[in-house]
């Protein structure tokens, strides 16, 4: 919070000066707007949520196409009598009477869903789970539109933007019109992956609708009363400009309106908690959250309010995880390494049966465990010795930020069984400090990474 001068002295400072300039006005102050919420308000906030009507009508299929090898569909929807489109991308194993768990892909930005996106959002990933075994069902927002690139049209939801508490009412909508009209989506195996504004719904989504098991988070915001909003926002009211991202979205959308009137406190209070998702947040989440150290449009201490909030509750593995990235920014291809880990937090989705959703062939395995020296990790399937154990696999091991620690070859093989000796060193060849570290096996999978303990 900047003043250029006191209210105390501006007084002062106009008399002194009533034959100069005028004086500098006074600063917008928001420290009313973003002091800490009370019970009454979080109880309002969920109970404004829970009386939202999510329920879709008019469900249709518009179009039908194919890009990269999947089977596409463009569907439509009403919901709070607007017409909103989403898309579904078919499993490259897809069959007629199967039963497949559905991925929410959850868009950042503001210009709409991406076909493109969609199609080959996890190209990077060590194995084909996703690709093979799951319906990815994304959504596009209010007022938003579908860039189609010719493979689908372009369409445009209807509505006007809604970012941050609308998107999850959008969202939770479309999973259910699909839920309802897709054969094969098994509604028992929901997960959920968002980046960014994508992130804040994907963390809506976990709190507000019990059929998503898992969520996974790329750099979302959380908690919109931050002391760097806060600021930001009375930046942009005061200045004009700010150099942060959430500030300024706060202050066009919530603090603008308030303070010329638009809007009473208590209603400006109310939207920038529906904005927030910290404070709601209640133990039992399943939850991994990545973000990068440098990333500079959401700032990684929205991710470690999430991190306080879920550890003070107990939380850890396996149903939460948080990793940092030193050198990672507001892009997912600079978070190295979190590929692997998201793909087994979502391809290892069990059922009410405890039967995965997607098989798990491989056993990793870890010798001694904890360890002190070297410990030899292995990898066995009972498939046989299965392409997956080909040149191309290599055991990968992260430390507890998602770091890459080191990358080895399998150096000894089998029938069915690839092992080798970590000596603790990482690529540098400096020796790992004592800690937790997660080894998996790339070029094959899905496989959840393995916890493995070095001792001093």
């Amino acid at each position: 919070m900047r003043r250029l001068i006191a209210p105390a002295v501006a007084a002062t400072v106009a008399y002194m000066l009533t034959m100069g300039p005028a004086p500098v006005a006074a600063q917008i102050d928001l420290s009313a707007l973003f002091a800490q919420p009370t019970p009454i308000e979080l109880d309002a906030v969920a109970a404004d949520w829970s009386s939202r009507d999510v329920t879709p009508s008019q469900y249709a299929v518009e179009r039908s196409g194919a890009g990269a090898g999947f089977s596409l569909q463009e569907i439509r929807h009403e919901i709070d009598g607007l017409t909103h489109y989403g898309v579904i991308r078919y499993p490259r194993d897809h069959e007629a009477g199967g039963k497949f768990p559905v991925l929410v892909l959850l868009h950042g930005g503001f210009s709409g869903l991406d076909l493109n996106w969609v199609l080959d959002f996890d190209a990077d990933f060590p194995t084909t789970c996703l690709a093979d075994s799951f319906l990815i069902v994304a959504p596009v927002y209010r007022g938003e539109m579908l860039n189609g690139y010719g493979i689908l049209p372009t369409r445009w939801s209807d509505g006007v933007p809604s970012p941050f508490d609308r998107d999850c009412d959008d969202t939770m909508a479309l999973l259910t019109a699909v839920l309802e009209n897709v054969p094969t989506a098994d509604a028992s195996r929901v997960v959920a992956l968002g980046g960014s504004r994508g992130g804040n719904v994907a963390y809506h989504l976990a709190m507000r609708d019990p059929r998503v098991k898992r969520t996974a988070v790329r750099y979302g915001p959380a908690d919109f009363s931050l002391a760097h909003v806060q600021t930001g926002a009375e930046e942009m009211l005061n200045t004009g400009a700010t150099g942060d991202r959430l500030g300024e979205l706060v202050a066009e959308s919530i603090a603008g309106p308030y303070v010329n009137g638009e809007m009473t406190l208590a209603e400006a209070r109310h939207v920038l908690l529906t904005w927030s998702v910290v404070p709601h947040m209640t133990d039992g989440l399943w939850l991994q959250v990545h973000h990068g150290a440098k990333d500079t449009d959401v700032p990684l201490v929205q991710s470690e309010q999430v991190d306080a909030r879920m550890t003070g509750f107990g939380a850890g593995d396996p149903s939460y995880a948080y990793f940092v990235y030193p050198n990672g920014s507001h892009n997912a291809a600079s978070l190295v390494g979190h590929e692997a880990l998201v793909e087994a937090f979502l391809c290892t989705l069990p059922t009410s049966t405890g039967v995965s959703a997607v098989p798990t062939p491989i056993r990793l395995g870890a010798a001694p465990n904890p360890f002190a020296g070297s410990v030899e990790l292995t990898a066995t399937t009972e498939l046989g010795a299965l392409k997956i154990f080909d040149e191309s696999s290599r055991f990968t091991i992260y430390d507890t930020r998602g770091r890459l620690m080191r990358t080895l070859p399998p150096a000894k093989r089998s029938a069915g069984h690839v092992a080798v000796d970590w000596d603790g060193r990482d690529t540098m060849g400096r020796e790992a400090p004592a800690g937790v570290y997660f080894a998996t096996l790339t070029g094959a999978g899905p496989i959840e990474p393995l916890r493995i303990t070095r001792l001093k």
